[in-house]
């Protein structure tokens, strides 16, 4: 089984960010999450090989803003020997396309919206607010778990706050899910202790790819075509969403991307 896993930076345990700017920025919480992300990754590795991975590559995928780069977060002499590892300028469509049987979403989050989700946004806190998908609101776990199928891969276990794991299993159905906390506010929650998160993303992730290897997942995948509508902060956020996404301009701070390609959606 050769088992992707991407991790984020705002899902894992006991990270809330600030209230003060961005999700993990000054401080606090930026050494923390940079350690509990990989911890919480290391763990995810750990049980998709007691689930039977053979094969295992951790992603960087998160994003700390004012403090790493895209892609720059992890601790990587802290995992687990033998995992290969995508960072930097990696585009996950371009790392998917190398061939898995199982993915993995680690420290995600909700979209933007959601009233209990810790830190819940759409991509970018700083410049967009609302996704719709065919009129569906939408965050990163639907797309991502979207454009991973399309690549012939199930996404198979997602860890997050109690909110995302709701909305995965809203788009994925039987999905196993690892909650790390319960969300109260936008920067507060009641959450597992950090050592406690990572035996529950260890136990869930050999399950699910025990579970894959079972044959229990399908690819998730919607029927075409697609109508992204994309609702931005400013206007000027629009006008590089239009440049950046090929869309069309539905309102001051909305456009409107069509495909009937599920990878050209992000």
């Amino acid at each position: 089984m050769r088992v992707y896993i991407a991790v984020d930076t705002e899902g894992e345990a006991c990270v809330v960010g600030h209230g003060a700017g961005g999700a993990e920025t000054g401080p606090w919480q930026f050494e923390f999450v940079r350690r509990q992300a990989t911890a919480e990754a290391a763990a995810a590795v750990e049980g998709a090989r007691r689930g039977g991975a053979t094969d295992v590559l951790v992603h960087d995928v998160g994003f700390l803003r004012d403090h790493a780069p895209a892609g720059l977060n992890l601790h990587y002499d802290q995992l687990p020997r033998g995992v290969r590892i995508a960072l930097g300028v990696a585009p996950m469509k371009q790392v998917v396309a190398l061939g898995f049987d199982a993915a993995l979403l680690i420290g995600h989050h909700a979209r933007y919206g959601v009233d209990d989700g810790v830190m819940a946004h759409s991509y970018s806190m700083a410049s967009l607010r609302h996704l719709t998908l065919n009129g569906r609101p939408v965050g990163e776990i639907g797309i991502e778990s979207l454009q991973i199928g399309a690549l012939g891969v199930p996404v198979v276990m997602v860890s997050a706050d109690e909110a995302g794991c709701r909305e995965a299993k809203q788009w994925l159905g039987d999905v196993e899910v690892a909650p790390t906390k319960q969300g109260l506010t936008y920067h507060g929650a009641v959450s597992l202790h950090p050592d406690d998160a990572c035996d529950l993303i260890r136990t869930r992730a050999a399950r699910a790819v025990e579970r894959a290897a079972n044959g229990e997942f399908k690819p998730f995948a919607i029927d075409p075509p697609y109508e992204l509508r994309i609702e931005t902060r400013t206007i000027a956020a629009a006008d590089h969403r239009m440049q950046r996404h090929n869309a069309e301009r539905a309102g001051p701070r909305t456009v409107v991307k069509h495909t009937d390609d599920p990878l050209e959606l992000w």
